[in-house]
Order: structure tokens, then C-alpha cells, then sequence
């Protein structure tokens, strides 16, 4: 559950910092997604809590290394995305394990042309998992 809270720039001192670079990823990509800038100028600190469990480590994972294609929203709508027929996440109905074995194996069209890229050599075992966590976020609810 994604928890958005806002303070006014005199409670900041009340206010819990961000403890981690994992939330203060996830705070930046939260102003992306709902285009918050002009919110956060106004006179509100604007800080994120939680996403669940490792999916927040996922979100700095996918951004650096999927989003080009998937874009930050998951809907691969991105020139990359559009042109190697990237997949919609929020579309998305694998279980855990398909997810691993996509983002670890990459995919291949019928040809067996890189769909989308290995990442068994790129990515830790736990950011593999993190970003499997962060993709199921995308789906609809």
C-alpha cells in the first residue's frame, strides 16, 4: 500500500526524514508519476512511506534498467518500448516465477531475437527479486 503523506513546510522539523536512498527514490518517482513539483513548491514537504516489502528497492532497479523500455508508469510507452513490442505490466498476469525467469533469462520472440534482455548477469539475486516485487505493483487492482 503506497501511504502519501503531506506536511506543511513549518511542520518539516516533525516531520520523519527520509532515513534511506530507497525512499528518497521512491519519493521521486512518486512527484514523476503524479506530477506533484508544483505541490511540492507550494508549501508542502512531500515525503513516501512504504511499498511493500522489497518493492521499494525494485523501484530504483526498474528505473535504472527497465524503464527505458517499460517506461516509469509500466505501460511501455516508450519509443524502445513501442519498437521491441514491450509488454504492458499492469496487463501482466504471471505468478512469481514466470517474472524471475523473464527478468532473469530475458525474452525472446519466436525467431529467438532478444525481446528483452538477460539480466541474470546484470542483477544481484536480490534485485532480481526486488524489481519481480515492483512489477506486480503495476497491475490493475
Amino acid at each position: 500500500m503506497k501511504i502519501l503523506h503531506a506536511v506543511s513546510r513549518r511542520l518539516r522539523a516533525a516531520a520523519p526524514a527520509l532515513p534511506t536512498v530507497r525512499d528518497a527514490a521512491v519519493l521521486a518517482y512518486v512527484l514523476r508519476l503524479t506530477h506533484l513539483p508544483a505541490l511540492a513548491g507550494s508549501g508542502l514537504l512531500l515525503f513516501t512511506v512504504a511499498l511493500p516489502g522489497r518493492a521499494a528497492d525494485g523501484v530504483v532497479v526498474f528505473e535504472n534498467h527497465c524503464a527505458s523500455c517499460h517506461g516509469l508508469d509500466g505501460k511501455a510507452r516508450t519509443p524502445a518500448g513501442k519498437k521491441l513490442g514491450a509488454r504492458d505490466l499492469s496487463e501482466s498476469t504471471a505468478n512469481d516465477e514466470a517474472i524471475a525467469r523473464q527478468i532473469r533469462d530475458g525474452v525472446k520472440d519466436g525467431r529467438g531475437v532478444d525481446r528483452m534482455p538477460a539480466f541474470k548477469d546484470r542483477l544481484t539475486a536480490d534485485e532480481q527479486a526486488a524489481v519481480r516485487d515492483y512489477v506486480k505493483t503495476f497491475r490493475k487492482k
